[in-house]
C-alpha cells in the first residue's frame, strides 16, 4: 500500500505531490480538508478545481464525501467561492471524485439542518446524504475511484 501508515496531513502532502504538483493544494477552506487550485492564486475568473475530504486510514467513499458536502453545506462556502467542477475524497487506499453538480441539489433541500456535525452519521442528515451518494455512483455513474496500488478507475 503506497501510503499506508501516513498521518493525515503526510497523506495530503503526498497525494498533493503525487497527483496534482501542478497545482496549489496548500490551502484548507473553512474546514475542508483538501482544495486544488492554480499554482498562481485565484483571480475573479478562476476557481477551485477540487475540494475533498481527506482520511488517513481507509474509510467508506461515501462516508467521506458526506461529511465533505455537510462541512460544505454548514459553512456556506459556495457563497464565497465558485465550486469546483468536482469534489472527492481520498485515504490511504484510494483518491475519489464526483462533479459538484451531480450534488447541488442538495445544498438547496428544505427542513435540512446544517448545523449537525458532518462527522455524525448517525444523524437523520447523514443517512439522507449517504444515501444519494450511493445511487450517484451506481452504474452508469458520473464519479469515478482510483486505486492508488492498481493506478486503476473503478
Amino acid at each position: 500500500m503506497l501510503y499506508k501508515g501516513l498521518n493525515e496531513e503526510t497523506l495530503k502532502n503526498s497525494v498533493a505531490r503525487d497527483y496534482f504538483k501542478d497545482f496549489d493544494c496548500t490551502e484548507t477552506l473553512k474546514n475542508i480538508d483538501f482544495t486544488v487550485k492554480p499554482k498562481h492564486g485565484l483571480s475573479l475568473d478562476e476557481k477551485y478545481f477540487l475540494w475533498a475530504e481527506a482520511k488517513a486510514a481507509c474509510n467508506d467513499i461515501f462516508e467521506m464525501l458526506t461529511q465533505l458536502i455537510l462541512t460544505i453545506g454548514k459553512s456556506k462556502v459556495f457563497n464565497l467561492f465558485i465550486p469546483p467542477p468536482y469534489i472527492g475524497c481520498f485515504d490511504s487506499n484510494k483518491i475519489a471524485f464526483l462533479e459538484y453538480s451531480e450534488i447541488m441539489d442538495i445544498f438547496y433541500l428544505n427542513d435540512f439542518n446544517w448545523n449537525v456535525t458532518p462527522s455524525n452519521s448517525d444523524t437523520d442528515e447523514f443517512r439522507l446524504v449517504y444515501d444519494k451518494l450511493k445511487q450517484l455512483f451506481a452504474p452508469p455513474s458520473p464519479s469515478f475511484v482510483i486505486d492508488y496500488e492498481k493506478s486503476v478507475l473503478h
